[in-house]
């Protein structure tokens, strides 16, 4: 089968197409037939060189996070799943194994998938899996109640997007950063204010309930304008030093403390997510699709931060 795989860390360039041998789960594990996957901040600072001493294995190194495909083969002990069914799925870990999501085939343990929501393609479907469970995460750590206050940094991304849908179905007064540019299609998803962050800072928004951010940038000084009982919750906590600093230091901070995200998502929150899809609380926004043999062309779109939506890959 093939993989995307790279033997150095470095630019998009290290990234190419390589034959592997069919993958056998082992316990606990189920085999997929790959029809999409997507790239995410992970992937690019994995092949970067932002993970090398997390990982600590040598090379080669696989790539992809997630999944939407179809079981293929199931290891001893797994009841949940057959062949033949459609999930979808998120392994946290990825990034350090050999081969990742980006392949013909991919292993994952049995809990880490869910059921893909239906009524929509691989394509779309994948575009929403890691926003929309980061987004039912998030809302974890900072209960939106209606006629809150939230504040979404980088609300146009994927990750921003569905953090400003669930806040928006669960009756929140949303504020977008984001930019000029792409106001309108913030607004679409039904916040009611939106700010260009290249002239707003923490003093040119009121006091919030609430605070969504996906840049990992300033997070102390935004933290000053949460409530008294309000959250802050930060995806950009592995990838940003300051950020993973901010997280640690707001511990002391009584209740206006930052939560951060790490590691596997809980499978629960996976399965909830596929729920926000089919039921159309989260709507996926698919910017472009690359077949294996452009990944590189998707990470450098990904870099450039020209994309709006999100960035589709599939093996065949």
């Amino acid at each position: 089968m093939r993989a995307i795989q790279f033997k150095a860390y470095g630019p998009p360039d290290v990234l190419s197409a390589v034959t592997v041998d069919l993958p056998t789960p082992g316990r606990g594990q189920i085999r997929v037939r790959v029809e999409a996957t997507s790239v995410n901040h992970v992937d690019v600072l994995a092949r970067a060189g932002g993970y090398r001493r997390v990982t600590r294995r040598k090379a080669p190194y696989g790539t992809g996070i997630d999944l939407v495909g179809v079981v293929d083969a199931v290891g001893e002990g797994v009841t949940s799943w057959s062949p033949g069914d459609r999930v979808w799925g998120v392994s946290g870990h990825a990034f350090s194994l050999p081969v990742g999501m980006l392949a013909d085939y991919a292993l994952l343990p049995s809990e880490a998938v869910a059921p893909a929501p239906t009524g929509m393609t691989s394509e779309q479907a994948v575009s929403a899996l890691v926003p929309a469970t980061i987004a039912w995460t998030a809302v974890g750590h900072v209960p939106v109640a209606p006629g809150d206050t939230v504040v979404v940094r980088g609300a146009a991304g994927g990750m921003g997007s569905a953090m400003v849908q669930l806040a928006v179905h669960r009756g929140a007064r949303v504020i977008g950063i984001a930019t000029d540019e792409t106001a309108d299609f913030v607004r679409g998803l039904g916040a009611d204010q939106v700010l260009d962050f290249r002239r707003t800072g923490p003093g040119d928004i009121p006091r919030a309930d609430g605070i969504f951010d996906t840049t990992g940038v300033d997070l102390l000084a935004w933290r000053k304008r949460l409530k008294r009982d309000g959250r802050m919750v930060t995806t950009a906590a592995l990838g940003s030093p300051s950020a993973l600093g901010a997280v640690a230091a707001s511990f002391p901070a009584g209740r206006r403390r930052i939560r951060g995200f790490v590691g596997q998502p809980a499978p629960g929150a996976i399965a909830q997510a596929s729920r926000l899809l089919t039921d159309g609380i989260v709507t996926p926004h698919v910017a472009e699709t690359f077949t294996m043999d452009e990944v590189a062309d998707a990470h450098r779109l990904f870099e450039s931060g020209d994309a709006m939506g999100r960035l589709v890959v599939t093996p065949r």
